[in-house]
């Protein structure tokens, strides 16, 4: 294969990779990626982003924000390794619980706003054990795509 074969076969896969994390929100997004935040700041609270041995029941994540994040955003989870387009999507989110669970983040800003984003159903998320997991914040609303919030680790 010539050089300038092979440099036109690699500009065409950049290319199609490129289009694929163009892709979307909610759940048509193929991979997730970067995407503006809402006004002010959000921390993923719960799980704190670098935890371990989180329970294989998994209840659901927590943002921490400066203004309270609209109804149309929701966590995504994506397990590491796993394959592009395999992410978790849990609900939209809702009223975090009090006391807040455990390990989590105290953000670094005055009086946030707590808000889960519970998995879907009725029941907790069964993860797989002793996988990392990658956490996005996706705004469903919008033809963005999700922004990384940190991982953890589960039991």
């Amino acid at each position: 294969m010539t050089s300038s074969v092979r440099l036109g076969a690699a500009f065409f896969a950049l290319l199609a990779g490129a289009g694929v994390l163009a892709g979307c929100n909610g759940n048509n997004s193929t991979s997730p990626g970067n995407c503006g935040a809402p006004s002010g700041k959000v921390v993923l609270v719960y799980p704190a982003p670098g935890s371990t041995g989180i329970s294989d029941n998994f209840p659901g994540v927590i943002f921490g924000s400066s203004n309270g994040l609209g109804g149309n955003y929701q966590a995504l989870i994506v397990a590491a390794g796993s394959q592009q387009g395999s992410y978790i999507s849990l609900n939209l989110v809702g009223q975090a619980p009090t006391p807040l669970p455990t390990p989590n983040l105290v953000p670094s800003f005055p009086n946030p706003i707590y808000q889960e984003s519970s998995s879907a159903g009725t029941g907790a998320l069964p993860l797989a054990a002793n996988t990392q997991y990658a956490v996005y914040l996706n705004d469903s609303g919008s033809n963005c795509n999700p922004s990384y919030q940190g991982s953890f680790t589960s039991q």
